[in-house]
């Protein structure tokens, strides 16, 4: 069993929802996710398998078996009961992707699915290829944070472990690195106990009084590096029930009468006979907001508080920091074949849109393009903030350099092709080339690095050499060629 069948419902029985038309509001919204975004893999994954559109070309699914003759009164109306108690999506406010977009997470998704299989037996076939399909995007997603964590390393199978729920992953994608000393000590703890509690495994017959007792010791310490990582991770948990209603308080506050700082956040709160018996200090509420108010959305900016919804203004202590993030996260940075330096972010939905406008207001740079189609059926729009010219380009990398950490090589590679525009001896065409083939190294490596190697004729030793030759020492030697020929 793979780790993401694990952690996505194998441990159910299953089966589907009403055949064509849930089939094809599964697919609509399976489309939005950002993994199939990228892919544009949707009707590949379902056009294989057994489930196959009928020669009308109506979009009718052909099962593998005759349908059972049903009346078409009641047929219709087990199909508006199974919408209704099905995959429809729900109007709530959630932690994770699924749930945001189904009002389900992707286990309670797949426990549906597999259970309606039992009910629609000819298209069992398609059930599986959906439920494979959830799978990959949830394994996608919690991949994708743990690559935006920068400590992880080899403890990613206790990270695993500890926990990986949608709450989960929302605090590790917001407090992840801030709070990496605590995680990695749950990490260390749940490692040493999940070590003893092997050795002791592989011991035959009855333990002693000693081993037993390591045993014990050994369980409590997994226990305990668990609710130290949950503790971590949410750490708005252990507020006692006053702060946690002054901070739902702050909440409605905030977003009745706007920004405000601390002091007049806690006269609203008062009692309508101006007492204020039981409130928090300033000094105690502004601290409260500060260790807690992110886990409520409240945020800082410009010296007051205020919520952080949808259709407000990002908020950035660091353009520049925030950008590198947006970047390594949802961005790209080339050099095309014809040696044209490229980089731009993309994002997707509403919350994206605010992103690119709010980016590319702060850096002053770069070209906006809002609610671009991803899919003609597609409900969910794109948006890109691209970066063509040198200048546009030279300021976005030279700002970023210093916050990247998985684009930082082709931020660098880019930088010194903008570096050499106007020379144009041989020394800097093939250093042209070496810098475009650097860049596509390092964006494709991880998934067709011998295609590369094979199309170029070298190796991958020759491949690194170029990446540590110093753009210092190649101008010099080309001013050097330069002045030699002018004498």
């Amino acid at each position: 069993m793979t780790w993401s069948s694990a952690l996505i419902g194998d441990d159910y029985d299953a089966h589907t929802d009403e055949p064509d038309a849930d089939r094809a509001w599964v697919i609509k919204q399976l489309q939005q996710h950002p993994l199939l975004v990228k892919q544009g893999s949707v009707g590949a994954v379902f056009s294989t398998g057994a489930g196959k559109t009928s020669a009308g070309g109506e979009g009718e699914l052909a099962p593998t078996t005759a349908p059972p003759i049903v009346d078409p009164k009641r047929e219709k109306e087990e199909r508006e009961r199974l919408l209704e108690l099905g995959l429809k999506p729900k109007s709530v406010s959630t932690n994770g992707w699924f749930q945001d977009t189904f009002g389900q997470d992707a286990t309670t998704m797949v426990k549906e699915l597999r259970m309606k299989r039992r009910l629609h037996k000819q298209y069992r076939d398609d059930i599986d290829d959906a439920i494979t399909l959830i799978r990959s995007m949830k394994k996608a997603e919690v991949d994708s944070v743990l690559d935006s964590l920068i400590w992880p390393g080899s403890h990613t199978t206790a990270v695993r472990s500890l926990g990986l729920s949608d709450r989960d992953l929302k605090s590790l994608r917001t407090f992840g690195n801030q709070r990496e000393v605590s995680l990695k000590q749950a990490c260390l703890q749940w490692e040493n106990a999940n070590e003893a509690i092997t050795k002791l495994s592989m011991i035959d017959g009855q333990f002693d009084e000693s081993q037993s007792r390591l045993w014990r010791d050994a369980m409590r310490m997994k226990k305990e590096a668990k609710q130290m990582w949950s503790n971590t991770l949410h750490q708005v948990d252990t507020l006692t029930k006053s702060n946690a209603m002054f901070l739902n308080k702050s909440v409605d506050i905030l977003e009745c009468y706007g920004p405000m700082n601390a002091r007049t956040l806690l006269s609203h709160m008062n009692d309508s006979d101006g007492r204020s018996k039981g409130l928090p200090t300033v000094q105690q509420m502004a601290a409260l907001l500060k260790t807690y108010g992110v886990e409520y959305d409240i945020v800082k900016h410009k010296g007051e508080w205020e919520v952080l919804s949808s259709d407000s203004e990002v908020l950035m202590k660091d353009p520049w920091a925030y950008a590198a993030g947006f970047l390594d996260a949802d961005g790209y940075i080339t050099i095309t074949k014809r040696g044209e330096p490229r980089a731009g972010i993309i994002a997707t939905g509403e919350r994206g849109k605010v992103h690119c406008e709010n980016l590319h207001k702060t850096l002053d740079c770069g070209v906006l393009q809002l609610d671009l189609k991803i899919h003609k059926n597609s409900l969910r729009s794109q948006h890109r903030l691209q970066f063509y010219s040198m200048r546009d380009l030279t300021k976005l990398l030279k700002g970023v350099l210093p916050h990247l950490r998985m684009k930082k090589n082709q931020a660098t590679y880019v930088l010194e092709l903008l570096d050499l525009r106007g020379r144009n001896s041989d020394l800097i065409t093939k250093r042209r080339d070496e810098l475009y083939r650097l860049t596509k190294w390092d964006n494709w490596k991880d998934v067709k690095a011998d295609e590369l190697l094979t199309e170029w004729n070298v190796d991958e030793a020759e491949v690194l050499s170029w990446g540590k030759q110093d753009p210092e020492v190649i101008r010099l030697i080309d001013d050097a060629h330069s002045l030699v020929g002018d004498v």
